[in-house]
């Protein structure tokens, strides 16, 4: 049976799904039946539609859990970084701007050394573009799926702060912001360099 923590998390990124995929007159529907699930229903649905894996399943059964469905695209996110091991992707019910989490691409219950090390590269992209006070990464998992959870903290920001739904619109912004090279300071020139650039110019002919 799912924890209430679980069962919130996979609704949000349920959601999250509708929202991009399904077309907007189904949208309203299809949230309203994802939130009034319990856990079992909700673990119900899932195994329906294929989304988690069991331990007893063959390969060739193994189906796709929710983050695995985000890993391979099946899901829509927004990406800020990749590698080989593993996908950052915007969440998509942040606690704060620029709230990130890392995924492994392998189903696997605690996150390897890479996907760490993707999440410390991708925490210090955020304390240098967003300026948060500091960046926080965690550990968490679901459906025996190990991810890495990432907070840039601005004010008292916790883990256990209210998620607060944003548009992939405005996830795309934080992006643009977390990509954006800053322009390079002109170095300002010295005197001698000043009379020198005077000195070559040529003389006006009277």
């Amino acid at each position: 049976m799912l924890s209430d923590e679980e069962a919130d998390e996979i609704k949000q990124k349920l959601i999250s799904h509708v929202e991009s995929a399904f077309p907007a007159e189904q949208i309203l529907e299809a949230k309203k039946q994802i939130e009034s699930m319990n856990s079992e229903q909700l673990e119900s649905f899932l195994e329906r539609n294929k989304l988690v894996k069991h331990e007893n399943d063959s390969e060739k059964e193994k189906t796709d859990c929710v983050f695995c469905s985000i890993a391979s695209g099946k899901i829509k996110s927004v990406s800020i970084d990749e590698d080989e091991n593993a996908i950052a992707v915007l969440e998509i019910n942040p606690i704060s701007k620029g709230h990130a989490m890392v995924i492994p691409k392998n189903h696997e219950e605690k996150p390897s050394k890479e996907a760490l090390a993707l999440a410390k590269k991708v925490s210090k992209k955020i304390k240098k573009k967003l300026a948060p006070k500091e960046v926080e990464i965690s550990e968490s998992k679901l459906f025996g799926h190990g991810i890495i959870n990432i907070l840039p903290v601005y004010d008292k920001e916790t883990f256990k702060s209210e998620r607060k739904p944003a548009k992939i619109e405005e996830l795309d912004k934080v992006k643009e912001e977390l990509e954006r090279e800053k322009p390079k300071k002109e170095r300002k020139k010295t005197k001698v360099e000043k009379i020198k650039e005077v000195l070559w110019l040529p003389k006006r002919i009277p």
